[in-house]
């Protein structure tokens, strides 16, 4: 199991996009943690996938039936859905937050870790 971090103490008043490639040849189970300290707003977090590092496609939130998650708490977590991409990548959108920071980290286990 390794842990790697997408953002670090991140402007929330700005798009910010994180990216990991994922770098085995098998099953990969994911868990993401994203957290904003200071918000004044809602920013919307959209977690993203890719066979090619060019075109991006984000994951459906299936209890919004959206394409993205509301960062309305100190922090959330988003587990995977059956992820195929060649990277994974994490990217939030202020929307009406014009103030605080943003973290992110994403646990990635496989059948070797």
């Amino acid at each position: 199991m390794r842990t790697i971090t997408l953002l670090n103490n991140a402007d929330a008043s700005t798009t910010q996009i994180g990216s990991y490639e994922i770098d085995c040849g098998q099953d990969m189970r994911w868990l993401l943690k994203v957290k904003g300290t200071g918000l004044n707003g809602t920013p919307k977090v959209y977690v993203e996938d890719t066979t090619d590092n060019v075109d991006w496609l984000p994951l459906e939130n299936l209890k919004d039936c959206t394409d993205f998650f509301l960062l309305d708490s100190a922090f959330i977590h988003i587990r995977d859905s059956y992820f195929m991409g060649k990277s994974i990548r994490v990217r939030v959108e202020p929307e009406d937050n014009t103030t605080g920071t943003l973290d992110a980290e994403i646990v990635v286990k496989t059948k070797s870790n």
